[in-house]
């Protein structure tokens, strides 16, 4: 797969351009389905699989494999070849690390003749390379590639904004996946936090964290039931990630659309994967709280105004009373008895 990656180039005050190359590696090692690794023009796979390597050893042992790097084109092609770790994406996909990157796993344990290989127009050629699994190594699942990179493709410079100059240069990188088991006695555990979401719109977004905290590979899937005394109760599914290599993290995320605009109940988390089923839930409590303050003020002050109306009434009430009275007394004075 082909990535390309732009960077700016400054210009100098004489409107010369820095020509700096601005390299992307692109890497297929996607979470599609387990198929040989070739983009129609440089192609690597296993010698004695369809798709992927998948090795067995005891601490301390070695063994040895090949790979079959193919070139379609026409013409010759020199390819830098080298070995990688891997590494579980924050969405969960499988990736293969950069060349520049630490190998403390199966990109540290893979041997290759050398760094660089040369393979003829339309033909294949066989890359040999020794796994050596270091004596003491804990057991449990490793991961990593065999990549083919090949030289960089210098671009076009193109001016942006007027002032900023930008080339683009491609490489290619491909690499086919090397699953390594290390024999001993297998650990699946998961961990999980607590479960949190937010309101976004209409839209609440779940989120559970969860680290593989064994020494096996795990595919976890998980599922949210929403229940509500409102009545409104959904059943949705979390992202489902490709896998999570031992101690990676993910968050998975669920996402609950046109939500009603009053909740007041309980999320309930189910987690499933090779280390068993967990659960995790918490409540969820929200309302348009602008709306319904405004709405209570306007409830008090019309039962303030009903109660002032109600204290003018009952005052206009007395006063007319008082006129009354009054009147009467006017036209039936009392008398008073002579002494």
């Amino acid at each position: 797969m082909t990535i390309p990656l732009l960077r700016p180039l400054q210009r100098k005050p004489l409107r010369t351009v820095l020509m700096m190359a601005a390299l992307a590696l692109g890497l297929l090692a996607g979470s599609g389905p387990a198929a040989a690794v070739d983009n129609g023009a440089l192609g690597i796979r296993p010698s004695n699989e369809s798709d992927f390597f998948h090795l067995s050893l005891y601490p301390g042992a070695a063994l040895e494999a090949t790979a079959i790097v193919t070139n379609h084109t026409q013409s010759q092609v020199t390819l830098l070849n080298y070995p990688v770790d891997a590494i579980s994406t924050p969405q969960g996909a499988f990736a293969l690390a950069n060349q520049s990157e630490p190998r403390a796993g199966v990109g540290g344990w893979v041997h290759l003749n050398g760094d660089h290989i040369t393979v003829a127009a339309n033909s294949e050629m066989k890359v040999p390379f020794r796994v050596s699994v270091p004596a003491g190594t804990p057991p449990g699942d490793y991961a990593g590639g065999l990549i083919i990179q090949s030289p960089p493709v210098q671009g076009q410079t193109s001016n942006v904004n007027g002032d900023t100059a930008v080339r683009l240069d491609v490489i290619q990188r491909q690499g086919v996946r090397i699953y390594l088991n290390v024999a001993g006695t297998a650990v699946s555990t998961l961990d999980y936090g607590d479960l949190s979401w937010r309101q976004t719109g209409d839209t609440l977004t779940f989120t559970i964290p969860l680290i593989n905290t064994g020494n096996t590979i795990l595919h976890p899937s998980a599922i949210l039931d929403v229940s509500s005394w409102l009545g409104a109760n959904t059943q949705l599914k979390f992202d489902t990630p490709e896998s999570m290599l031992p101690g990676s993290t993910l968050d998975l995320h669920a996402r609950l659309t046109q939500a009603p605009a009053i909740q007041s109940g309980t999320a309930r988390t189910t987690i499933t994967s090779e280390a068993g089923t967990g659960h995790t839930e918490t409540s969820v409590v929200y309302a348009p709280w602008p709306l319904i303050i405004i709405g209570l003020l306007l409830f008090l002050a019309a039962v303030y105004g009903a109660w002032r109306t109600a204290l003018f009434v009952r005052r206009a009430r007395r006063a007319i009373a008082q006129v009354n009275e009054s009147e009467r007394s006017a036209r039936d004075p009392e008398t008073v008895p002579a002494r």
